[in-house]
């Protein structure tokens, strides 16, 4: 077992007994986990040449990687703050391995499920665990260890209630974002190819972590929404070095954002682009657009949403 497992899962039954826990993931409540990605990974996934290349990215949730992976990616890096995303990986993992479709999603959805308004009260339900947990303690031994520690003293309602983000969208939303959960064929496909995968997980502070790997490919998801444009710089400076030659920085996802988008008062910083542009010029980096998902932050049909794109020359 890693050296800090008997700390990461006592902090994981404390929060589970809704105690508060002063480490350095609940800063802006960085121990959650995320059920599911909340961007739209099938829109821009295919923008960036993963067959048999490496990949750094974040996500708790574990979809950037498992769509990655659905793609061909073969070495794929993790790094997130929240001590859990490992666990939840492999649970999620094994899930894909044991589970069809309609029992995945039974398994893990909790808001809006199974219709809009009510939550899943069968959650990590018994009898589908049990279909499972061989599997994931053939996989991770330490997240078989986390997940059966936790299922057998709390109940589900609970353990989603305290280490799970609330923000999870409808399964129409959930479905359209994630490559891998479009069609029985792509969850099926998805099975046989992460089966070959073991990503290697990085628990840090994206700003505050030594890494020496080059990568390919790196993904940073949407944090570049939370940030000031300082460190928006601040983290390009710092991933583009990680970049191998023709490699391609995703800085940033933007919601409901194209290039003729207008800025208004109020919105997060990095999407005053005229600026943002002006302070990432030495990457002149582009912004890539493409059909956003109804209901992935705003309820609007042929929206579109955009990534924010370096590629390392």
């Amino acid at each position: 077992m890693s050296q800090n497992f008997n700390e990461i899962m006592d902090y994981a039954i404390k929060r589970c007994e809704g105690k508060y826990v002063d480490d350095g993931a609940s800063k802006e409540c960085f121990y959650l986990i995320y059920p599911f990605a909340t961007e739209n990974i099938s829109g821009y996934i295919n923008e960036f040449d993963l067959y048999e290349k490496t990949l750094l990215t974040v996500g708790s949730s574990g979809d950037q990687a498992i769509n990655a992976i659905l793609n061909g990616c073969k070495d794929v890096s993790v790094l997130d703050i929240n001590p859990y995303t490992k666990y939840y990986y492999y649970l999620k993992i094994a899930s894909i391995l044991c589970l069809d479709l309609e029992e995945f999603l039974a398994f893990l959805r909790f808001k809006d499920y199974p219709k809009v308004f009510k939550d899943n009260k069968n959650v990590f339900d018994k009898d589908l665990y049990n279909k499972l947990k061989s599997t994931l303690l053939a996989l991770d031994y330490e997240s078989y260890l986390f997940w059966n520690e936790l299922f057998s003293k709390f109940g589900a309602i609970d353990i989603r209630n305290n280490l799970f983000s609330s923000d999870e969208d409808r399964t129409s939303v959930i479905l359209g974002s994630n490559l891998y959960l479009q069609s029985a064929d792509l969850y099926e496909n998805a099975r046989d190819k992460v089966k070959d995968v073991n990503p290697t997980f990085i628990n840090g502070d994206l700003f505050k972590i030594d890494l020496k790997n080059k990568y390919d490919n790196i993904w940073l998801s949407n944090i570049g929404t939370y940030l000031s444009r300082h460190f928006v710089k601040m983290m390009t400076d710092k991933m583009s070095q990680l970049l191998q030659i023709d490699g391609r920085l995703l800085i940033s996802y933007l919601y409901k954002t194209t290039i003729d988008t207008k800025y208004e008062e109020g919105w997060n910083l990095i999407y005053d682009l005229e600026k943002t542009f002006a302070i990432l010029s030495q990457y002149d980096p582009t912004l890539i657009s493409f059909i956003g998902v109804e209901g992935l932050k705003f309820d609007k049909p042929d929206m579109k949403d955009s990534v924010l794109v370096y590629r390392k020359r």
